[in-house]
């Protein structure tokens, strides 16, 4: 019995040689604590307070390639979310794809981050749970970044500057309509500059639009900064433009910014956000869709592969007698394996 365990072994060695496979992922999580009020006519109206212990994106994944010859690869990835707390289902939930990469570049196709979604860890760099995410996270400028079951094409770099394209058909969209993107990179000595657009006919709109349905929906997002061993600083700025699918076709739009410093002292990195919505065209006139906003936390390094995370968020949309303010606070632990 021992023998034949052992025979069947070694005759499996050859296929598991010849097969490139990585399995990988991130287990995180935390305890966080949310206190909203809200000023309706300058007098409080609601008051939620909450605590949970809350899942910040876990995930498992596998990936692999194969290699094609003349310097041609087979790539594919197959994510999913993998949370802590049960409340995920369902294979390939995250970016999972099968393409090609060469030296024309990379074609892919399948669920793919927008390119929008590319540029995000430049301007959202905070872990959250859901239930905290527009206070300890910049999600607010980040609400147009999306996944889409799309082809996507990604350019090799020449002398700093790479591009890329993208395209999500109707019939993949749900209640979207289909959708192009389109993307331009540039890197230099630590320095990185990207611009991310999306064009969208039909769909549910963004919080721009308070949620109104849309014919048509621009957005345009420009990110600079600087990276290196130390120091992190970016700058973003965004534009949103949508024209409402109702009989009044008026052009709701709304402008973002959001600015990020960190830097890292040994294990520890501290970093700092600041976000602002200014007030723009919305679908109700007397609808208030500025905001204001300031996360501050820091990271200490166990490891390279497991960290502890800290953070502290406030966040007030609206102002004066109409406003809502909310704070939020976690502890949490991330490993990457």
């Amino acid at each position: 019995m021992k023998k034949s365990l052992i025979a069947l072994t070694l005759a499996a060695l050859p296929v598991a040689a010849m097969a490139d496979v990585t399995l990988y992922g991130t287990i995180k999580a935390g305890v966080e604590t949310y206190r909203t009020v809200k000023h309706t006519d300058g007098k409080v109206t609601e008051v939620k307070t909450g605590s949970e212990i809350a899942d910040f994106g876990s995930k498992i994944g596998f990936k692999g390639q194969e290699d094609l010859g003349n310097g041609l690869k087979a790539i594919w990835q197959l994510e999913q979310s993998a949370s802590i707390a049960g409340t995920n289902s369902g294979w390939g939930n995250k970016q999972s794809f099968i393409g090609l990469k060469g030296g024309f570049g990379t074609v892919r196709a399948g669920n793919l981050n927008s390119i929008l979604k590319s540029t995000g860890d430049n301007v959202n760099a905070w872990e959250s749970g859901k239930a905290t995410e527009d206070v300890l996270q910049v999600s607010k400028i980040s609400a147009p970044e999306h996944r889409y079951a799309s082809v996507r094409y990604d350019s090799p770099e020449f002398a700093g500057f790479s591009g890329s394209v993208q395209y999500a058909p109707k019939d993949n969209s749900g209640a979207n309509g289909e959708s192009y993107h389109v993307g331009l990179n540039y890197q230099n000595s630590g320095f990185f500059a990207q611009y991310a657009g999306l064009f969208q006919r039909h769909g549910e709109g963004t919080k721009a639009t308070v949620g109104e349905p849309v014919e048509k929906l621009q957005v345009h997002r420009l990110v600079g900064g600087y990276d290196n061993d130390a120091l992190y600083a970016s700058v973003a700025v965004q534009q949103q433009d949508a024209k409402l699918a109702d009989a009044s076709n008026s052009h709701n739009s709304q402008t973002e910014v959001a600015a990020t410093v960190a830097y890292r002292f040994g294990n520890v990195t501290p970093r700092v956000s600041y976000a602002h919505g200014f007030k723009g065209n919305v679908a109700k006139a007397d609808e208030d869709n500025t905001y204001d906003q300031v996360v501050v936390g820091a990271e200490y390094d166990f490891s390279k592969r497991t960290s502890a995370l800290v953070s502290a968020g406030w966040l007030q949309e609206g102002k004066g007698a109409n406003k809502a303010v909310s704070t939020a606070s976690t502890v949490g632990l991330r490993h990457k394996f």
